[in-house]
């Protein structure tokens, strides 16, 4: 026979199981999606980069998660001791707005008298670090709310429940506050207070939001210390010699300036551009290319003739053809002294003052020679090489002992074919590039920056490999580094400021880069784009005086 008493035991379990399961499943459900969605807001948080848009992200979670009506979230602001809006939600009032669009003054966090502001519940909680949830704030007697009921007068709302939460950074200071307002009952749409559960929950949302946005604004702080660094250095180097402060500058913004115009070309460049990491890197570079010079001595980088070192030496020179000179008339002196003791007639002491100034008029000569010689900063000609070589022939005896009109190290200066610096001079300042590079290769470099100590040490490299200091070959030379290189010659050939040579005008300048350009020296293509886009004309009226704009 059948156990009907067993059965019927098993059907009534069966049922009781059916029924809590029916109970728990909303719950259950409730319970994934809340999962699903702290899933979701952390890969959302974690993926904002800008402060804004995180913080405004903050709040609409905070909201969904407590089903309040509206919402304020306040970034602490330590220098002027204010609580400021940041975002402002409300649902009813379709009102959303962030950052400067809200026109609304701060919450002040001390009293006229230097007292904690403890009257206002965001600056109480800012005080304090306590949690505050009030079930009606026209009934609380604790605050004053002159803000909320202006608010709600003015927009016609009702303002109830409401709770204010602290967010803390991972140093435990508080940052920011979280506040909430007007929890709403999904059933009856009525307003209620905001629950234990909601207030746990706001509480652990704001506390994994103020890590991320620690986070964001350590990533901003560092980004900010990073270029102001970055322009500190490149300042430094400028300011390293007076006679080519801004250089820098100069071919930075150049370099952004034929950026834009590759990325805006639909020619040449019509498939290639530089996104904005790749810009930034080239600005990078550009304000780091001559970091190397740090170790450049200064009287090379200010060498105006080509006989200066610490102070120019044509006036040792001056002093040695003073001597000379001297030496003469005290030689002509004695030989007329000789002659008192003979009859001799007037004649020859007339030959030996004549005698005598032929010679000075002669080193008065060769001296304004090496002077001219000294001086020029264009080429020197055959003509003044000639005289050159035989002034370094010559010397003179002075008290027995012979004294050359000039030394080696001041004739190696003076032949100096063209420019002031000698070969050995120009090795040193040639260097500054590889020494760029080493210096810049040693810094740990973010990957999307990665690429900079190779640009900023390859703007003295040409295309067919005969530049310096790795002799490398286009294939080898991002766009980047074309472009610094073109840009650092530009500014060079037409900058007012340097000691070794005169600037070229805007015409004499397109030319050199049009020949470097035809002899694959430089990239012809981007200076074609360059000339096309009248880049060229741009920065010619920015930092060119009008006497070189002779186009």
């Amino acid at each position: 026979m059948p156990d009907y008493e067993k059965f019927s035991t098993n059907s009534s379990i069966n049922s009781l199981i059916e029924k809590i399961l029916d109970e728990l499943c909303p719950f259950l459900e409730e319970q994934a999606e809340e999962i699903s969605q702290l899933t979701s807001i952390g890969k959302a948080l974690g993926s904002r980069k800008d402060i804004s848009e995180l913080l405004e992200i903050i709040l609409t979670i905070a909201r969904r998660f407590t089903k309040a009506d509206g919402g304020t979230l306040y970034l602490v602001d330590n220098k002027n001791q204010n609580l400021n809006f940041h975002v402002i939600h409300n649902a009813t009032l379709k009102l959303k707005k962030t950052g400067r669009a809200i026109n609304l003054p701060g919450v002040l966090l001390y009293n006229k008298d230097n007292t904690p502001n403890l009257s206002n519940v965001s600056s109480y909680v800012f005080h304090t670090g306590q949690i505050v949830n009030i079930d009606n704030v026209y009934k609380t007697k604790k605050f004053q709310f002159r803000g909320t009921r202006k608010f709600d007068a003015a927009l016609h709302y009702k303002s109830q429940s409401m709770i204010v939460i602290p967010m803390r950074n991972h140093e435990n200071d508080i940052i920011g506050i979280l506040q909430l307002i007007n929890s709403i009952d999904p059933f009856s749409g009525k307003t209620v207070s905001f629950t234990l559960n909601d207030q746990e929950k706001a509480s652990a949302l704001a506390s994994h939001a103020s890590v991320l946005l620690t986070q964001q604004n350590l990533i901003l702080e560092m980004k900010e210390l990073f270029e102001a660094f970055i322009k500190a250095i490149a300042v430094s180097i400028d300011e390293k010699s007076k006679h080519t402060s801004g250089h820098i500058q100069r071919v930075t913004e150049l370099c952004l300036m034929i950026g834009r115009a590759i990325n805006e070309d639909t020619t040449i460049y019509k498939n290639t551009s530089l996104d904005p990491d790749q810009i930034d890197e080239l600005r990078i570079a550009a304000l780091m290319h001559d970091t190397g010079k740090i170790t450049t001595p200064d009287h090379i980088i200010n060498k105006s003739s080509r006989l200066e070192l610490f102070h120019d030496r044509i006036e040792l020179i001056k002093t040695r053809w003073d001597l000379f000179k001297t030496n003469q008339r005290l030689a002509a002196a004695q030989k007329k002294l000789a002659l008192l003791d003979q009859t001799q007639s007037k004649k020859q002491l007339a030959r030996i003052d004549d005698r005598c100034n032929e010679k000075i008029d002669e080193l008065e000569k060769e001296f304004d020679t090496l002077t001219c010689i000294n001086s020029t900063k264009g080429s020197l000609d055959i003509a003044l090489i000639d005289q050159l070589k035989k002034i370094y022939a010559k010397s003179d005896l002075i008290n027995n002992k012979k004294e050359s009109y000039l030394n080696d190290d001041e004739f190696e200066n003076l032949s100096v074919l063209k420019g002031t610096l000698t070969q050995q001079e120009r090795d040193i300042i040639n260097s500054h590039a590889g020494l760029s590079q080493k210096i810049l290769s040693k810094l740990p470099w973010p990957k999307k920056l990665a690429n900079i100590p190779s640009i900023a040490g390859a703007h003295h490299e040409k295309l067919d490999g005969s530049g310096y200091p790795l002799h490398l070959k286009k294939e080898n030379l991002n766009l980047q580094a074309r472009i610094l290189a073109i840009a650092d010659i530009f500014e060079a050939l037409s900058a007012l400021d340097r000691p070794y040579k005169k600037p070229k005008t805007l015409n004499q300048t397109i030319k050199v880069l049009e020949q470097m350009g035809q002899s694959k020296l430089l990239d012809s293509d981007i200076i074609k784009i360059f000339f096309k886009s009248e880049t060229h004309l741009e920065y010619a009226k920015a930092y060119m005086s009008p006497w070189q704009i002779d186009i």
